[in-house]
């Protein structure tokens, strides 16, 4: 009779492939036991994924909704912010300039005309306010400061306002050039068109398109740049006019009160929109996760069976393998 055997080194082969893939094995039933999730979708849909795709495929367009909708409240936010900056400068200014225009001295006139310089400087910050290197009143030209400083725009109307001899003079000359495409448009508005809505959800878009050249900016920006004026001079020997001058800058910045109201209503109905839109982007994107889970799952016990089995398994090589590393001819003598 013929004996067939197996030689050391193929025996010893065989029990390190076996140790290393029951090692392989246990590996992958405790991150399944621990996650609750299969680590080969494609054995446990047999290789038909078309579900689990389609769920991942939902999960991604989402995720970018939310993305957009994370940014949009961001921008709309620090909008807002400013111009709620922007009203409080001018309702602060408002007030100084009440205090001042009637029975004012000269003194009085010159520091409300040098806090109007101040706040003029201000309100131009906050028009220039950006987010993550972007421009948010700038319209489509995110990458540049939407408005030139606050000193160029006043050098510019010191040179528009030139000549006037009276406060209408003044006030008209102030208001053309902010509402002139070649004045403040041309000359100190370095933005670009509005941007284009923005998608927050499937089928639904956000408006984004206040710039500084809205025209309850613009009103505001040339009731204090009229202020402004008295800071640098304007009507110097002529008291009585530096009064009426302060008197119809404060009535102007009272009239675009409502306007500028009108503007933060509208922004805040947009930020109530994007806030919507991430909430139910939020409910969706976890009922998709829930749905996928639920898919990709294990089932604990057989698992834990699994792995105990194999662990027995490997345990069983170990004995062997320690069995037959102490064998020795003198076993046999």
């Amino acid at each position: 009779m013929v004996t067939t055997s197996v030689g050391d080194m193929t025996s010893a082969f065989a029990f390190r492939a076996k140790n290393l893939s029951l090692k392989t094995e246990m590996q992958r039933l405790s991150t399944e036991l621990t996650t609750g999730q299969t680590t080969d979708i494609a054995k446990k849909f047999s290789g038909n994924l078309s579900l689990v795709s389609g769920i991942d495929t939902s999960l991604a367009r989402i995720k970018g909704y939310t993305a957009q909708t994370q940014e949009a409240g961001l921008f709309t936010a620090t909008m807002q912010a400013g111009l709620q900056t922007i009203d409080s400068l001018a309702l602060q200014l408002r007030q100084s300039l009440m205090t001042v225009s009637a029975g004012s001295g000269t003194a009085q006139l010159s520091g409300v005309g040098g806090e109007a310089q101040q706040i003029f400087q201000s309100t131009i910050s906050a028009l220039n306010v950006a987010v993550g290197g972007r421009s948010l009143f700038g319209g489509v030209e995110t990458a540049i400061v939407p408005v030139a400083g606050s000193q160029s725009i006043l050098t510019a109307l010191d040179a528009a306002t030139a000549g006037a001899t009276s406060v209408q003079d003044v006030i008209a000359a102030v208001s053309n050039w902010f509402q002139d495409p070649a004045g403040f448009a041309t000359q100190a508005y370095n933005g670009g068109a509005p941007l284009e809505p923005v998608t927050i959800a499937p089928g639904e878009t956000a408006n984004l398109d206040i710039t500084a050249k809205d025209p309850a900016i613009t009103e505001t920006l040339t009731g204090i740049a009229l202020a402004a004026l008295l800071g640098r001079g304007l009507f110097s020997a002529q008291p009585d006019l530096r009064r009426s001058l302060a008197e119809a800058a404060g009535t102007h910045l009272l009239q675009s009160q409502s306007h500028r109201l009108e503007l933060s209503a509208r922004l805040g109905v947009t930020e109530s929109q994007i806030s919507a839109a991430e909430t139910r982007n939020s409910s969706e994107e976890s009922a998709l996760q829930i749905a996928r889970n639920d898919l990709t799952s294990v089932d604990p016990y057989s698992t834990a069976t699994k792995l105990q089995e194999t662990q027995t398994q490997l345990e069983t090589i170990y004995a062997l393998t320690a069995r037959m590393s102490h064998l020795s001819l003198l076993d046999y003598l």
